[in-house]
């Protein structure tokens, strides 16, 4: 299989919605003129002030623990160098929302209205449910963007764009240019997907399916039949028998296992069944190195998750400073570069900042990449459509084997 080489994910396009109540505003004045915006009469200041800025985020812990001590890291390190814009930022950590949609709103409303956070930094939940209050509130929002709630709005920006369309017309190659790559631009191999039974579950092996046969892979399975967390299968033999008859009754090439909690026990059943195939899961952490089933597995990121890349030096160098035996993880990676978007775009948007002067700073054509791990997003592009990129790691002697480079396709249409 080639090794070294690069994939991308995709990006998004959103519709702005006018400022809401829950903010801190004040007329402009000398605004006097017609607009079709608020931009000219209303000034939000929440969690601003001469010399601060606060931010809070929501996170599911059991999944993406990591993600606020990555965002943690990136903002001591932008305070370290004296702030932006002579403003220190503040951030008042992420709370847990159990992968609970019901639980979001509040917390939302809790971060905003009660502590007065200018940003939500990090939100990083697969269930994410503060979607409606975030866009109604015009309240600026950084994560990982695979929940809808990073979609069709001009406030949320996910580094990875908005992965899951709702309308689910919109994804990526990303996947299929990757697998292409491994093998050489041999593509006639025959996939099987399972996915947990939710919404991120279902509408993403709609994405996935699409991703490989625009590349000329065989999807012979893509079945959302596995609990969805935090409830796990007790016996993962059925799961297990399943896939390997789902080529008419034999083993397909490459299982792909959409699972957050239960693929390694699976990867562990399919191992002990004799099969000799690509399992892929989407779980890069190194709390399961060492756990049956997760050697000699491939590891599909949107990120470039190799700690010899420049870029991730220098998070790492900045994580250990404030956690000095954390080791490099997913949640971790997407929680450092949510926050260095977030600050790029403060640094962009000067002294004179409010939410209005942010979020036109960001939906103006802004652009963001870091080298190697995260692939270029465009605002408001971004807000459709995901950054087309991915990037395949091996788990091998129970340690993480960097063989291919950040690699990205296109984005395309589904029918």
């Amino acid at each position: 299989m080639k090794k070294n080489r690069l994939l991308a994910t995709t990006a998004v396009l959103a519709s702005i919605t006018l400022f809401g109540a829950c903010s801190e505003s004040v007329k402009d004045e000398g605004a006097g003129k017609a607009t079709t915006t608020t931009e000219a009469t209303t000034r939000t200041t929440r969690g601003i002030t001469d010399t601060s800025i606060k931010v809070g985020g929501i996170q599911y812990g059991v999944y993406f623990g990591d993600a606020a001590t990555g965002v943690e890291a990136r903002i001591k390190a932008a305070n370290d160098a004296g702030g932006v814009h002579g403003r220190q930022i503040e951030f008042v950590g992420a709370k847990e929302d159990d992968n609970d949609p019901t639980k979001d709103q509040d917390l939302v409303k809790a971060l905003v209205e009660q502590e007065k956070v200018f940003a939500l930094l990090p939100v990083m939940s697969g269930g994410f449910g503060g979607g409606d209050y975030v866009v109604e509130n015009n309240v600026p929002m950084f994560g990982y963007g695979i929940n809808p709630s990073f979609c069709e709005n001009q406030v949320a920006f996910g580094i990875t764009g908005c992965v899951t369309n709702p309308t689910l017309k919109v994804g990526s190659n990303a996947l299929g240019t990757a697998l292409s790559d491994m093998f050489d631009g041999e593509t006639g191999k025959t996939i099987a997907f399972i996915a947990e039974d939710n919404d991120a579950g279902r509408g993403g092996l709609i994405l996935l399916q699409a991703s490989v046969e625009d590349k000329g892979f065989k999807v012979v399975s893509a079945k959302p039949s596995l609990p969805a967390p935090p409830e796990q299968p007790g016996d993962v033999s059925p799961f297990v028998t399943d896939l390997l008859s789902s080529n008419g009754g034999s083993a397909p090439d490459i299982i792909y296992l959409q699972a957050s909690l239960s693929g390694a026990k699976i990867a562990d059943g399919l191992q002990k069944g004799g099969f000799k195939g690509m399992i892929i899961t989407p779980s890069y952490s190194p709390l399961l190195l060492g756990v049956p089933g997760y050697n000699d597995i491939y590891v599909n990121t949107q990120f470039g998750m190799d700690p010899t890349i420049p870029a991730n030096k220098e998070m790492m160098e900045a994580v250990q400073k404030i956690k000095p035996d954390q080791k490099i993880s997913l949640a971790l990676v997407a929680g450092y570069y949510s926050a260095d978007l977030f600050i790029k775009a403060l640094e962009k948007t000067g002294k004179d900042l409010t939410v209005e002067s942010f979020l036109k700073t960001l939906n103006d054509g802004f652009t963001y990449s870091a080298d190697g791990v995260v692939g270029e997003s465009k605002w408001p592009d971004n807000h459709d459509k995901p950054v087309p990129c991915s990037v395949m790691t091996k788990v091998e002697n129970n340690a993480f084997n960097s063989i291919q480079q950040l690699i990205c396709g296109q984005n395309i249409n589904i029918d």
